[in-house]
């Protein structure tokens, strides 16, 4: 089986969403670029704190989800991977737990700045991780997250969970 490309990923799954009526709300295509949806830039308050010259350091622990969606009052937050990603996987974990706040003020600067208009109050939100990757790839499934894997470019199943069953 030939192993999918991480862009080819992201068009499938960003298909795959909007057509089961989610609000794509931030991405980021591999590469950094993305004509459609602004970026969701979670910044480190402590190291994004001033206007200063060297803009670039504001980069250092700054998380940046592959794609952000929304429907009714649920948020997936999914990052994906060729291939299965711990790494991805303890991203969301530290963004929806040690980054939360970051993450918040990220969603609030998106809203008031990009003029995105979100279904629900921010307060409201449930947030949920979502990987996705290729179909051969081995994980071991957490019952917090829910899974998109990618087979083709239109072939892409969804695992659910408690808050998310099916899309």
């Amino acid at each position: 089986m030939t192993r999918l490309r991480e862009d080819t990923l992201h068009v499938s799954v960003r298909h795959f969403v909007r057509q089961a009526g989610w609000q794509l709300v931030a991405g980021q295509y591999p590469g950094g670029s993305d004509d459609e949806l602004p970026p969701l830039n979670v910044m480190d308050p402590v190291l994004a704190c001033d206007h200063s010259p060297d803009p670039s350091r504001h980069s250092k622990n700054k998380l940046t989800p592959d794609l952000v969606a929304c429907k009714h009052n649920i948020m997936l937050i999914i990052e994906m991977k060729p291939t299965y990603s711990l790494g991805d996987e303890r991203k969301l974990e530290d963004l929806l737990t040690s980054r939360r706040g970051d993450l918040l003020s990220a969603l609030r600067d998106l809203v008031a700045t990009r003029g995105v208009v979100l279904p629900v109050p921010l307060q409201q939100l449930v947030f949920v991780p979502c990987l996705g990757f290729g179909p051969s790839s081995a994980y071991s499934r957490k019952a917090s997250f829910c899974y998109f894997k990618v087979s083709a470019l239109s072939g892409v199943t969804f695992e659910g969970n408690a808050v998310v069953p099916a899309i």
